[in-house]
């Protein structure tokens, strides 16, 4: 997730840790203008929050469209389930075989993750986008619906594959090897796009806020 809440982010850090190394006194003290150091950072930074702020909106719709959409397509999945069901008891068909019970966990987890990021991108564009919510707050909900929505994704393509296996079942292996693989080609290119910067600093944000807002409960 890269954008200009990121770097408003960092601006905040390095004022919080400015802000700790001064003595108290001049964190309070005013210039003769009668301006404290938090009231000029937030004048000199106003332009890059009303622009991580668009960013943030924008982002947030169009990720919450998607989640949607992804959460409709696992919805309708679970009620068309592979090979159809039997006309007396209403069972599915391939209830007995290893891959449905893979396309059943998968389904349910990819519309879990998707109904979770809608709810994590919701949350941002009804956020007051207050300065201090850029700091911690704003970024690490973006990166965990960024989370979610990735992992929505990789289940809905494990459904697939499992879907497809259960089809080709007596087919040849190199046959499901192949159809298996091209199936996770959009995972690959969805976390190439998404997950090249900063991942493994912006997840540990993510799973950090998620743990401080799971204890205040």
């Amino acid at each position: 997730m890269e954008g200009p809440a990121l770097v408003l982010q960092e601006e905040l850090l390095w004022y919080e840790r400015a802000k700790e190394a001064s003595i108290p006194h001049f964190v309070y003290h005013r210039n003769n203008l009668g301006l404290t150091a938090e009231w000029l950072f937030a004048a000199a930074n106003n332009e890059l929050r009303g622009s991580s702020k668009e960013w943030l909106i924008h982002t947030a719709e169009g990720c919450s469209v998607v989640a949607v959409l992804i959460a409709t397509v696992a919805f309708a999945a679970a009620y068309t389930v592979p090979g159809g069901s039997d006309d007396s008891t209403g069972y599915p068909i391939l209830i007995n075989q290893p891959f449905f019970v893979v396309f059943t966990i998968s389904d349910v987890l990819s519309l879990t993750s998707s109904l979770a990021a809608v709810v994590t991108f919701l949350s941002i564009l009804t956020s007051p986008f207050r300065l201090e919510d850029f700091k911690h707050s704003l970024p690490n909900k973006m990166t965990l619906g960024f989370t979610f929505l990735f992992f929505s994704v990789c289940l809905m393509m494990v459904a697939f594959a499992a879907t497809v296996l259960l089809m080709i079942k007596n087919k040849e292996n190199w046959a499901k090897i192949v159809l298996y693989a091209c199936s996770f080609v959009p995972v690959g290119i969805f976390a190439l796009t998404y997950f090249p910067l900063d991942t493994t600093t912006s997840t540990k944000r993510a799973i950090k806020y998620l743990t401080k807002m799971t204890g205040q409960f």
